[in-house]
């Protein structure tokens, strides 16, 4: 007597062999897992005063979350142990100023800019493609010339997060707890979004 064998096996493994690397890709969810990065994790910025329903994620009825970008690592600032300080980083600025992590800080970023932030001058003077009293995640704070402890060049730092009234930047050549109340270092600081001159976009 001749056993038949069925055809049916191998499409069940195969189907669950299917099964297995769509959970893989997209996760429980259906949504595509991301792929692993060396990059800092993503951040949502909550701006009730400025988001709007393009900036509203899908599937999030209500919410008030901007979009979500990636933030750079401060860490990564390539003249972080720069000795000669009071010598050009081949952008315009001098090693461990204000401007030149900024500028720095919009090109690691990775976001697409209309302009350039290099050779702008110092920081008071510098000018976007735009600026805006509303800050975003990406933005470079800027403060005029003695105006939130800023000397006579004025001071310009990169938006790291933004949560309802408060922005948190990330800066150089700021004293402030943080650095120790030191010049030429990295500052991490939360301040009051109002508090900023302005908020310039490249």
């Amino acid at each position: 007597m001749h056993r038949r064998t069925s055809r049916k096996w191998p499409r069940v493994v195969a189907a669950g062999v299917t099964a297995t690397a769509a959970l893989a890709l997209f996760g429980s969810t259906g949504h595509a897992v991301p792929a692993p990065t060396d990059r800092p994790p993503t951040v949502t910025v909550v701006n009730p005063a400025s988001a709007s329903p393009a900036d509203t994620p899908e599937g999030a009825p209500g919410s008030t979350s901007v979009t979500s970008v990636t933030v750079i690592d401060p860490a990564d600032y390539p003249w972080k142990n720069a000795t000669d300080i009071h010598t050009s980083d081949g952008h315009g600025y001098y090693k461990r100023s204000c401007a030149s992590f900024a500028a720095w800080a919009l090109r690691a970023g990775g976001r697409v800019t209309a302009k350039s932030a290099d050779f702008l001058g110092d920081a008071g003077r510098w000018h976007g493609t735009a600026s805006s009293t509303v800050p975003h995640v990406g933005d470079i704070a800027q403060w005029d010339p003695w105006t939130g402890g800023a000397g006579a060049l004025g001071h310009v730092a990169y938006v790291a997060e933004v949560r309802g009234e408060r922005v948190t930047v990330y800066e150089y050549n700021f004293r402030s707890a943080f650095n120790g109340n030191r010049g030429e270092r990295l500052g991490v600081r939360t301040v009051n979004a109002a508090a900023v001159s302005r908020y310039l976009r490249f």
